[in-house]
Parts: C-alpha cells; structure tokens; sequence
C-alpha cells in the first residue's frame, strides 16, 4: 500500500517546542533559593524527579491535578531540611510562589517560530497535542507566542485522553481534517510521542532536546518530510 501523502504535522509541546525543563528548573533554582536553600544540581535533579513522579500518578488518575503540587513540595521541602506548611491552602500559596518563578523562565526553544512559519508557507496543516492542564498548557501557548500557531490545539485535560492513548492522536488528525496516515508527528516523549503515534498510524520524529541530543528541530523535519 503506498503511504498517504503528509498533509499535517503534528507536534508535542512540552520539551519539544516549548523548554519546559529548562524553564521549571529556573523556577526551582529561583524558588528554593528564596526558601533559604542551597540549590545544586542534585537538588534539581530531586525537584525534578518528584515532578515526574507525581505528574504520572495525575496522569493515571490516581490523584487530582493540584495535589500532585503538592505532594512535590511534600517529597522535596523536608528533605532539604525546609519547612512544610500543613495546611492544603498554604502549600497552594507556597506552590504559588514556584508557579511564579517558573512563568517567568518561559520559552520556546529558538528554531520553533522559523519552522512553523516555514510548514505554513509549504501548505502544511499544523496541529498541537499536549498531556496537561488546559489551562496553563494554554496559558503557555499564549505567553510565548504560540495560541494562534496552529490549526488545531488538544490539550488532554479537555479532550478527555492522555497521550499515549490512541485517541489522543485520532482526534487531532479529526481536528485537522486528515486521516492519521497524512498525520506527521513530532516529540520528545518515546512512549507517549513516538509509540501513541505510531500506534494511531502516523509517522513520526522524535527530537531530544537534552545536551547532546538531536535538537535541531527544522532539521529533523525537513529531513524527515523530505519531499513529500
């Protein structure tokens, strides 16, 4: 069977497009400084493990969106010898405080806007699948340039499906007017990027933006479009 020609390119935001960890260890580093820490990179290393962790279990539904927050400042506060409100407000107010810090490291890695505007200009549908909040996942868009990007934006949390679920993919190719075979889609996550993707039909790119990964995003692309 010959393959659908690509119509739409699909992309994963965070640490694909948008620099997420760069961003939230910024934020830790800002915030634990000011709780009097003394912040190594071990110490991000251990933020950024909670994070994942306690993502993943909001994830699998077996805990709500603001108690993984919290339950990261439960796991890393004491163990650097800081003080941990008890109160579910007041750890909101502490986690507040990082949610601030975090913001304001915002950005999209430099070879983002150049591409998308190049996919546009050769007529390329652009889509936008991302695990997360609604809000701040839009809020993200909307701080760095990107709400009005793309053709077609699912944010999990609204369509009601977590990459690497089948579906997540089937309804952006919906979205976008294509079949999932005309669908190309790009991230960083193996599993839930390249593995979902592939699994709804789609051909796929994973781009690695850690130090010493393939982190030329255009390149990549362009490479893997080739002349279709």
């Amino acid at each position: 069977m010959t393959a659908q020609r690509i119509r739409a390119v699909g992309f994963d935001l965070d640490d694909t497009l948008f620099d997420h960890r760069g961003a939230a260890r910024a934020g830790a580093r800002r915030f634990l400084t000011g709780l009097g820490a003394t912040v190594t990179e071990d110490v991000l290393d251990a933020w950024s493990r909670a994070e994942d962790r306690q993502y993943e279990r909001w994830r699998s539904g077996a805990i709500g969106f603001q108690e993984q927050r919290r339950e990261r400042l439960r796991t890393v506060l004491p163990a650097l010898g800081l003080a941990l409100p008890t109160a579910e407000d007041a750890l909101d107010a502490l986690f507040d405080d990082y949610l601030v810090a975090y913001r304001d490291s915002w950005r999209v890695f430099p070879d983002v806007i150049p591409l998308l505007g190049s996919l546009r200009e050769r007529g390329y549908l652009l889509g936008l699948l991302t695990n997360g909040s609604a809000a701040q996942q839009h809020d993200k868009l909307a701080r760095t340039g990107l709400a009005d990007a793309f053709d077609a934006v699912c944010v999990s949390e609204e369509i009601g499906v977590h990459k690497p679920g089948r579906r997540a993919f089937t309804t952006l190719a919906d979205r976008l007017g294509v079949d999932p075979g005309a669908c190309f889609f790009v991230g960083d996550d193996v599993e839930k990027d390249i593995a979902g993707a592939g699994g709804a039909g789609m051909r796929t790119a994973h781009v690695d933006r850690t130090a010493g990964g393939t982190n030329d995003l255009a390149e990549l692309v362009d490479a893997a479009l080739g002349d279709d």
